[in-house]
């Protein structure tokens, strides 16, 4: 009898990957991967970093949960962090729950599997690995032409709002060789971008060499053979050096991109954060990213409403925001996750004025980011075309724009247009966070 699987991954990127390891696992064992709706087994791949993912991960479990009586899933199963952090707990209160699996054990998702099918329902939920372990066949689920290149995986930066380490583990780099076989495998399966992601993408190497060798992973990727475009997430501000500056400079494959998540620049609730860095040093880097890399496109993320933020302190984001006019932005809310230290200091900002502050920072990035879009309005730029369109010929991005976050570039073109491909394109019009474009030749 044929064996099928679905997987819906919630959350982060290296989540993502996790999936896809865990698919590419599953194919090679014999099972066929299909959509959600159709798999005899459904692995829910959930996120647990932030409240509302939690709500996300739960209301999803319960969904196809109920779908269960109709033969479809048979089995259900919990993966992830949300798994990691309440196996004992999902599997107490979700009686259609057969199996929490978290991430230490979901490499052996293929034994673990038999075991349910088998008539067993425990949690396979042990403590985090301590080196790197976190790595196997993947099946992509990513559109043609790129694909996430996990680095590195935990953290050490023991945030006082991310509960993270507790889940993840502490941090634990990927040998630099191990990287690059991956890396040439990605490519040799149709990859053209290699975006590169970990909790802190700039402390790669550390735990292994004794110092980040962020820099020299770069300078080994430019020159693999087939590879367009490299791309750097999830950047920690207190860590961009000199050598990753350079890098984004002068290699051709490295696009001038960069995820800083700044989190906040009030220097007394960047204190409380634990983030390491004050509101002149998050300046200071902006200012030498751009003078050290021109044409630089950056992403932050911010969080408002962290216990104590004052009125003045927001202010004081607001303006940040303003005058340094990064092209991408995404805001957070805060919320106290059990276990890490800042769940401990009340929650002084009201949840009204913590999402009044959210929209207020997004309405104002909104503004910013279609005048940058508008001001690329005439340029001829390269575009990796992602995926076919109903109104456009196509849709892709380009360099200044990362998968899955930011804007997208809209395609006007011949049909043959195919996903995977890279296309020079003629910017005509900005759509707010869109462009749309010619594509020449």
């Amino acid at each position: 009898m044929e064996r099928t699987v679905g997987v819906i991954s919630l959350g982060c990127a290296k989540n993502r990957v996790d999936a896809e390891i865990m698919l590419g696992l599953l194919t090679a064992a014999g099972y066929r991967a299909v959509p959600p709706e159709e798999g005899e087994t459904l692995l829910v791949n959930t996120c647990g970093f932030v409240e509302e993912a939690k709500r996300e991960a739960v209301n999803e479990l319960l969904r196809w949960g109920l779908r269960k009586a109709s033969g479809r899933p048979r089995w259900l199963v919990a993966t992830g962090c949300l798994a990691q952090r309440y196996a004992d707990q999902l599997l107490e209160e979700m009686p259609e729950l057969d199996a929490a699996v978290g991430i230490a054990d979901y490499l052996r998702i293929v034994d673990i599997l038999q075991a349910v099918q088998g008539g067993q329902r425990g949690p396979w939920a042990g403590p985090p690995p301590v080196t790197f372990v976190e790595s196997g066949p993947r099946l992509l689920s990513t559109p043609p032409g790129w694909a996430y290149l996990k680095i590195a995986e935990g953290c050490d930066n023991r945030c006082t709002y991310c509960a993270i380490p507790s889940i993840r583990g502490g941090f634990r780099s990927r040998p630099l060789p191990a990287v690059l076989v991956e890396a040439g495998r990605l490519v040799a399966a149709g990859a053209r971008e290699l975006v590169l992601v970990a909790q802190d993408t700039t402390r790669y190497g550390m735990d292994l060499y004794g110092q980040p060798v962020l820099h020299r992973l770069l300078e080994e990727l430019d020159g693999l053979a087939g590879l367009e475009w490299v791309r750097v997430m999830y950047a920690h501000p207190g860590r961009v050096s000199g050598a990753v500056r350079e890098a984004l400079r002068g290699l051709p494959k490295v696009v001038p991109y960069l995820d800083l998540p700044l989190q906040h620049v009030a220097d007394r609730v960047l204190a409380r954060m634990g983030r390491g860095y004050t509101g002149a040093q998050a300046r200071e880097l902006i200012d030498c990213l751009r003078r050290d890399v021109p044409g630089i496109a950056l992403r932050t993320t911010l969080m408002v409403g962290f216990p104590g933020e004052s009125r003045e302190e927001f202010a004081q984001l607001r303006r940040f925001v303003e005058e340094e006019r990064l092209d991408w932005l995404g805001v957070f809310a805060f919320a106290a996750e059990e276990g890490t230290a800042a769940a401990a200091w009340g929650d002084s900002v009201s949840p009204e004025e913590k999402r009044e502050r959210r929209e207020e920072l997004l309405h104002l990035q909104a503004g910013i980011t279609a005048a940058a879009n508008r001001r690329r309005v005439g340029l001829s730029l390269p575009v990796l075309v992602e995926g076919r369109g109903r109104r456009y010929a196509a849709y892709g991005r380009a360099a200044f724009q990362a998968p899955e976050v930011d804007g997208r570039v809209l395609l006007r073109g011949p049909a043959a247009l195919r996903p995977g491909q890279m296309a020079r394109v003629r910017v005509s019009a900005a759509r707010g966070y869109d462009l749309v474009g010619e594509v020449e030749g």
